[in-house]
């Protein structure tokens, strides 16, 4: 089974939006692969969800933040990160998504984040697009 981790943007998008990200967030929802996530990982949804920018798009939706949260935990695996250096990407707000791939023994990382794409692999872990990801699971 494939195991993956996307990045909070992507889920995000997934949950507000129609498009890629939706059908990622779709596919784990069913089982199609393995989704990854830290407490660090959750705790960044979470404080997310809670920008007032939000709180239309969750009233349009009928669901709270912590709805949101329930259900994000019930459809992933939460792993231990790996401790990864503090050099290992431009951005260092990304090195969470890296020490839940490693720690969670990933085979991609989905992003649209241009710090996290432009490595195109880390620690023998593919950096996929949405719509990259999307093929490699259809491949399957």
């Amino acid at each position: 089974m494939i195991r993956a981790v996307a990045d909070t943007n992507l889920i995000i998008s997934g949950l507000f939006w129609r498009g890629n990200p939706s059908l990622i967030y779709d596919a784990a929802s069913k089982g199609v692969y393995v989704s990854l996530t830290t407490t660090d990982l959750i705790d960044e949804l979470d404080r997310v969800l809670h920008y007032p920018k939000f709180a239309a798009r969750l009233a349009a939706i009928g669901k709270t933040a912590n709805s949101i949260i329930t259900n994000y935990r019930a459809i992933t695996e939460l792993v231990t990160p790996a401790e990864i250096p503090s050099d290992a990407v431009r951005d260092p707000k990304d090195l969470p998504v890296l020490a839940c791939a490693v720690g969670g023994k990933a085979d991609f990382i989905v992003s649209g984040d241009n710090d996290l794409l432009v490595l195109a692999t880390y620690q023998n872990i593919a950096i996929l697009s949405a719509a990259q990801f999307l093929e490699r699971i259809d491949e399957r």
